[in-house]
């Protein structure tokens, strides 16, 4: 067991590059050979729109479309905008499950299903409570950030404002992770 002191929530708005700072971390960290494991979720473009969103595994390079651009497709909320297939979630569930023990363990995103709705990936809520890892990264929407800050008080929380700061943030959390991971 590792400490669980070591998360980090990463937190911002919509299209300020909480992805792509992950995408980012996940790419030097794998030239520094440091087993890395999660999942993150890319976009999927056609042309410059964003019409779904992909599903990596970090581990296998394995992705599959997790979310399909329908906003008002919920009744019980039409403001949601991505409808998520439930199988690609099922599979989310079962590569997060996997991912430990490990060094670093990615989490791209924990979002209303988990903590509105107690569904999607709750199973990363006791796999970062147990702390089978060195580190963790969690991105987490900035309207959740509270719930999750009363899951994981001493996480320290990274807020992108826009994804001119993917660069530094970028910097820093690799820094933190082969600092923490040489200890």
């Amino acid at each position: 067991m590792y400490p669980k002191d070591k998360i980090f929530i990463i937190t911002g708005e919509i299209k300020t590059g909480k992805t792509l700072l992950i995408s980012n971390v996940v790419t030097a960290l794998r030239k520094s050979n440091v087993k890395v494991t999660g999942v993150y979720s890319p976009a999927k473009f056609e042309g410059d729109v964003k019409t779904g969103i992909y599903l990596m595994d970090i581990s296998s390079q394995d992705k599959k479309l997790l979310a399909n651009y329908q906003p008002g497709w919920d009744p019980e909320n039409p403001k949601r905008e991505w409808k998520m297939d439930p199988e690609v979630l099922q599979w989310g569930h079962e590569v997060i499950r996997e991912s430990v023990p490990t060094s670093i363990l990615i989490i791209d995103e924990l979002g209303f299903l988990e903590f509105e709705k107690n569904q999607g990936w709750t199973t990363a809520f006791d796999i970062l409570e147990n702390g089978d890892y060195k580190l963790a990264i969690v991105v987490v929407r900035i309207g959740l950030l509270k719930q999750a800050m009363a899951k994981w008080e001493s996480a320290k929380v990274i807020y992108m404002d826009n994804p001119s700061q993917c660069k530094v943030h970028t910097d820093f959390l690799v820094d933190q992770t082969l600092a923490t991971i040489t200890k």
